[in-house]
């Protein structure tokens, strides 16, 4: 018979016993479930401002590295080329023009806010990959106010060297 095994008594009579089925209970599983749903609940908001402090800090490098393209192509080209931006922000996106060829077109940012310190339409690279342009300063911070989400400051040097720090401008 399956499920019964026979062992000797001590009295002499034959001891049954039965295989026990594992597992787990319909208990256990609900409470399981419950407490891994109050763990994500708790979770969450910590997420949302991870998730806001990683959108800032993408897009910040994403600046720099198209002031460090736009750079880059003056030098190679040895011609102006400028960065303007796309819309009435900088948050809006913005446009590597080499003369009238596109080199690079960034979509808007949702949920960012994009702002310079000189209000400036475009940024212009001359030939030697210094900016034409005054002593620029970028802060990139998220447009719905939430605790715990830092802003970043992208500036662009003397030498034309864009750089990117945690904090304000």
């Amino acid at each position: 018979m399956l499920g019964i095994l026979t062992a000797s008594h001590p009295l002499g009579a034959p001891a049954v016993t039965r295989h026990r089925a594992t597992g787990f209970t319909l208990i256990e599983l609900m409470v399981t479930v419950v407490l891994l749903a109050i763990l994500a609940a708790l979770a969450a908001p910590s997420f949302r401002e991870f998730i806001a402090n990683q959108r800032v800090k993408n897009a910040a490098f994403e600046l720099m590295a198209a002031l460090t393209q736009t750079r880059s192509e003056a030098i190679t080209r040895n011609a102006s080329v400028d960065l303007l931006r796309s819309g009435t922000t900088w948050g809006s996106g913005w446009t590597i023009l080499a003369g009238t060829s596109t080199v690079l077109n960034q979509e808007a940012y949702n949920g960012l806010s994009i702002t310079d310190s000189a209000d400036l339409n475009k940024i212009s690279y001359g030939k030697d990959g210094r900016s034409t342009t005054t002593s620029t300063k970028f802060t990139l911070t998220s447009a719905s106010a939430m605790s715990g989400v830092s802003p970043r400051c992208v500036s662009i040097g003397l030498s034309g060297v864009p750089s990117n720090r945690l904090g304000a401008c």
